[in-house]
């Protein structure tokens, strides 16, 4: 079954996977939720007629960062959840390690929020930014930024994905990392598996869905330790032809 792919707006890959089957969809029990919650009128009787339908792939939904608001973003549980959910397109954001590996992340700066970084000493230590407690008298915010590119690969996938938040005030680590959304939800946050960008085309391959991946802009000063943009990006499409997801086109110019 061949797919096509895009990455940002600069390139086309085709790709082969194995689709599920239309009874494997399912939006749960949320989509009813909020219909039920929402004014009567013309709309809301439409949607209802909407409840109970059989659920089909789309590419019209794409899974930005997988299924971000129920579970931690850019991991394998969310990835395959948004699949599970219909989504046709499922996005891997792509940066680096220190190691110079790409990985999945939203962000090069965004560990610090959306992963338990801070749970491990050693790891803490090593942040572009290490955790500065909030000062409560005068207002102060706690100050921490870790990087993917302040860890190698290795260290990286010690890490679980947790949901993206921080709380500003926390006096210690602890009480920062217990700073997700009113919005959001930790029921199924307890086990976010991180993954290398090789590792989320052979998910994407595997749920017969189509990808977009985008090559983030780095928090680091570029070549980084001689890594070029130019070997970033050139870099990313070595790794789906490694997978063998067949270029159609592409531009190097850098992508944001």
């Amino acid at each position: 079954m061949k797919r096509i792919v895009k990455v940002g707006v600069a390139v086309s890959l085709l790709s082969s996977g194995f689709a599920m089957a239309s009874s494997d969809y399912t939006l749960g029990p949320r989509p009813a939720y909020l219909v039920a919650d929402m004014d009567e009128g013309e709309l809301k009787a439409k949607l209802e007629k909407c409840l109970g339908k059989p659920v089909k792939k789309s590419e019209f939904s794409i899974g930005h960062r997988g299924a971000a608001l129920m579970f931690p973003e850019h991991t394998k549980e969310s990835y395959i959840a948004a699949a599970q959910m219909g989504a046709g397109i499922v996005e891997c954001d792509v940066t680096f390690t220190k190691d110079k590996q790409l990985v999945c992340r939203h962000s090069q700066s965004d560990l610090h929020t959306t992963t338990d970084v801070l749970a491990y000493p050693d790891l803490a230590a090593k942040c572009s930014v290490p955790f500065t407690p909030a000062d409560p008298d005068t207002g102060e915010k706690a100050q921490v930024e870790c990087r993917t590119s302040d860890f190698t690969l290795e260290e990286f996938k010690r890490l679980k994905g947790k949901m993206d938040g921080g709380n500003p005030m926390a006096t210690t680590p602890e009480e920062y990392m217990n700073g997700t959304p009113g919005w959001r939800t930790d029921l199924y946050a307890s086990n976010g598996t991180l993954m290398t960008h090789a590792e989320s085309i052979a998910l994407f391959k595997e749920l017969g869905v189509k990808m977009t991946p985008e090559l983030k802009a780095p928090a680091v000063e570029m070549p980084f330790q001689g890594f070029s943009q130019q070997e970033y990006a050139q870099k990313m499409l070595d790794e789906y032809k490694a997978a063998g997801v067949k270029l159609l086109r592409s531009s190097l110019s850098p992508l944001i």
